[in-house]
């Protein structure tokens, strides 16, 4: 999470670009209804969307898998700028809403303003559906006003700044425009793409994935599982190869300068990308190894049917002639505790599979020389 006053010094420097662009700009949105603002996909792929107070727009700032900063900036010059901020904080990948937070951890959020700004005044409230809001509200008239809310989605911090204009009469914000910044936050939609992002959203049942497995919570009886697919190409790329095409596959975009071909089909771009055609796909091989994609970032439960195959010593990291069977509780301590030379449970040597209902069956894994 960004400290606070990172979020408005680069609130300050941008106010006076967002004033100079909106009094040019003919075309501004007004309450129109939802408007799209961007799309993250680190913990559940979504695509927000918001409304709009009347007379503003959004701008994209910033825009990764794990984050989205937009400003919301109005045609009237004299109209508080307010900056939102979604991004993913692993720290807090299993909480669904900051109401699931205890004392002890709202207070450490509570630090992060008051390391900033001792004066700051810290209060608590709500969205319109129930969303608990942390409302950090600087008001003391010889220092720069401000508004600052945070919240936290599915792993996501929500971050909302309102600022007094450069160029208002009276900097000072009111409790109008407070409650202007609670519609706002109520109506920020949070709309899962379909097919890929968190346990409800990626197809589990009877599939296997390539996974990193970690960080055991005994309480909840879960795992953190990162899961993989290959990336596979559409075969008419490989006509389209030459220099000075990009290659475009999960998050790679390569100018290609070199091709060479072989007689089984594939063919070596840059050196460094194989391409391999396999029936109606071309799949995706880099430094030897095939190309993954994060499908989804989940806790998974790990049952007491479950089965772990191992063909790793984990006392030595070393292939084993037999994998060895072991139960629910073993893996557990393997994976919670390791070994010196135990080599994890990474994308490289573990895959998992889930039954028909969508539950873990089996964990297994597998030597490989690069591990």
């Amino acid at each position: 999470m960004k400290k606070l006053i990172a979020v408005l010094m680069g609130l300050m420097l941008l106010m006076g670009c967002c004033v100079a662009e909106t009094a040019v700009t003919e075309d501004v949105i007004q309450d129109v209804g939802k408007v799209p603002i961007g799309s993250i996909s680190i913990n559940g792929a979504f695509n927000l969307v918001c409304g709009l107070p009347e007379g503003y727009r959004v701008q994209p700032l910033k825009m990764t898998r794990d984050q989205i900063l937009a400003a919301i900036i109005s045609s009237d010059p004299e109209a508080p700028v307010m900056q939102l901020s979604v991004a993913f904080d692993e720290t807090y990948s299993d909480v669904m809403r900051m109401n699931d937070l205890d004392e002890e951890a709202l207070a450490l959020l509570e630090s992060t303003f008051t390391e900033v700004d001792p004066t700051v005044e810290i209060s608590e409230g709500e969205t319109g559906l129930g969303t608990r809001l942390m409302i950090a509200k600087q008001t003391d008239e010889d220092k720069f006003n401000y508004i600052d809310f945070l919240s936290i989605y599915q792993g996501y911090f929500i971050e909302f700044v309102m600022v007094p204009s450069q160029t208002a009469t009276d900097k000072r914000l009111t409790d109008e425009q407070l409650r202007m910044c609670v519609t706002f936050l109520t109506d920020l939609d949070f709309v899962p793409v379909g097919g890929a992002g968190t346990a409800n959203q990626v197809s589990l049942a009877g599939k296997t994935y390539v996974a990193n497995l970690s960080d055991y919570n005994a309480e909840t009886g879960t795992m953190k599982a990162q899961l993989k697919e290959a990336i596979t190409l559409d075969p008419s790329v490989m006509a389209e190869l030459g220099k000075g095409y990009i290659l475009e596959f999960g998050e790679q975009n390569i100018e290609v300068s070199t091709v060479e071909t072989f007689e089984d089909g594939s063919v070596l771009v840059n050196d460094e990308v194989d391409l391999r055609p396999e029936g109606d796909v071309v799949r995706v091989f880099m430094y030897e190894a095939e190309y993954m994609e994060t499908v989804a970032e989940i806790s998974v439960k790990v049952p007491e049917t479950a089965v772990f195959l191992d063909g790793i010593d984990p006392e030595d990291g070393q292939i084993l002639d037999e994998p060895t069977t072991h139960t629910a509780a073993e893996f557990i301590q393997i994976l919670s505790e390791g070994g010196e030379n135990d080599p994890g449970f990474a994308v490289e040597n573990t895959e998992i599979t889930f039954n028909d209902e969508g539950e873990l069956t089996q964990v297994r894994r597998f030597y490989t020389p690069w591990q």
